[in-house]
């Protein structure tokens, strides 16, 4: 264990079955001492007896938001490491998490890959780090970390209907530098390939530039509902 100690690992579910055996059974290698912790939202498949196999499974009301708090909330660890469902990482991970805060930085999150061979998951990827690195913004699928001090300190994720990471990202960098740091963090390329890649991408820049342009939280959920 590294001298930062215990990393407790949280990860919100809703009607995950599908895909969270697997993501789980990649992530259970690297736990060691460390925890995890499932937060359901009222799952109405088999993702609570899924994920019970491999961790603590708490139940709050739905929302990201409120299920990320409520796991930060009932974990024991001196880091906080926020994740989703659909997502794994590569051997070394949580040793690069401590080594990134032991340097000096506040927290931050991971360079990604997608699970797919097209051309334009590459595209995605790099504009994701380019993201994470120069506009220190990260989302729940790069895996957000940081000391549980400095949670408490920004008090948590605001319970807004969309782009709370970002809110809280916002918040992380009043505390100091953030960083992108590797192994790599791994992500299903489920939601490219339901939606489309072009569209779905289109759709995510789009609510993001509109973030960036003040736009509520509030506004930006009516227009995600709509154009999915």
């Amino acid at each position: 264990m590294g001298t930062l100690g215990k990393i407790s690992i949280i990860i919100p579910i809703l009607n995950e079955a599908k895909i969270l055996d697997k993501t789980l059974s990649q992530l259970q290698p690297e736990l060691g001492d460390h925890e995890l912790i499932i937060v359901d939202g009222g799952s109405t498949d088999n993702s609570v007896r899924i994920a019970a196999k491999y961790g603590e499974v708490l139940t709050s009301a739905r929302g990201r938001a409120k299920q990320l708090n409520a796991g930060a909330a009932a974990a024991t660890g001196d880091i906080l490491l926020f994740l989703h469902a659909d997502i794994w990482f590569e051997s070394g991970a949580l040793v690069a998490v401590e080594a990134a805060l032991s340097s000096g930085y506040v927290g931050g999150g991971f360079r990604q890959k997608i699970d797919g061979k097209n051309i334009l998951y590459r595209m995605i990827e790099i504009a994701g780090n380019i993201r994470g690195k120069y506009l220190k913004v990260f989302y729940g699928d790069s895996g957000i970390f940081l000391a549980r001090t400095d949670f408490e300190k920004i008090g948590g994720f605001p319970e807004v209907p969309i782009l709370e990471e970002m809110e809280f990202s916002k918040d992380l960098r009043k505390f100091g530098k953030t960083t992108l740091i590797v192994p790599h963090l791994h992500l299903s390329a489920r939601r490219w390939e339901a939606k489309g890649i072009i569209r779905t991408t289109l759709n995510n820049w789009l609510i993001t530039l509109l973030y960036f342009l003040k736009v509520s939280p509030e506004r930006l959920a009516k227009l995600y509902s709509h154009i999915r």
